[in-house]
């Protein structure tokens, strides 16, 4: 499983670009739905071109938990985390996917998100496969310690779980997806990042 030092080292960039060079390719003129349905099938033509399909199955993982858009394992050696991320929460647009898990690296860099490839999770959803760090935790944060590392950060609070600075808005920062680890630090698990609009 440890592609990391492979030809998918930049995957996620990778990634990014083709669907940015097809969001441009498209323009305004195509209904949304067809427009992701495209993005997707663009994906999946990526993933077997460059061997990034990831059977799931053949690999030491344990079942931790499942969201709106994640089903979440922990790899046999319990250092990792396994995202299978269906994409739901990109909207009608894979680019903010992307948009999200970078800035997410840009601003969360002590738990980082890798993308190792592709597969399809327990409801044949296709997915982007995700590793993060697995985090020791004493507990999940508290409200007052997320807002203040958001301030330190150049955030301001719009809401208690939503914070914003001139680029980006940060929302669903909430205690369950920010722990407080064994060192003291705190770790953003899985927030929800997109650009501000202006």
């Amino acid at each position: 499983m440890d592609r990391e030092h492979s030809q998918v080292n930049s995957l996620l960039a990778e990634a990014a670009n083709l669907i940015r060079r097809e969001k441009e390719a498209a323009g305004n003129v195509e209904p949304t739905e067809g427009y992701k349905r495209r993005q997707v099938e663009e994906l999946k033509l990526f993933a077997t071109q460059h061997d990034l399909w990831i059977n799931i199955n053949s690999l030491s993982l344990s079942y931790l938990s499942k969201g709106g858009e994640n089903e979440v394992y922990t790899g046999d050696k319990d250092d990792i985390v396994v995202k299978l991320n269906n994409f739901e929460y990109a909207g009608d647009d894979l680019g903010n996917f992307f948009i999200r898990i970078s800035a997410h690296n840009k601003f969360f860099s002590n738990v980082p998100y890798h993308m190792i490839g592709f597969a399809y999770n327990s409801q044949h959803e296709f997915c982007a496969v995700l590793i993060q760090p697995y985090i020791l935790a004493e507990r999940e944060a508290t409200e007052s310690k997320i807002a203040e590392y958001m301030k330190a950060l150049g955030f301001e609070m719009d809401y208690i779980d939503e914070f914003h600075n001139e680029q980006y808005e940060i929302f669903d920062a909430v205690p369950n997806n920010v722990l407080y680890g064994i060192d003291n630090d705190l770790y953003f698990i899985d927030t929800q990042i997109r650009r501000k609009e202006k």
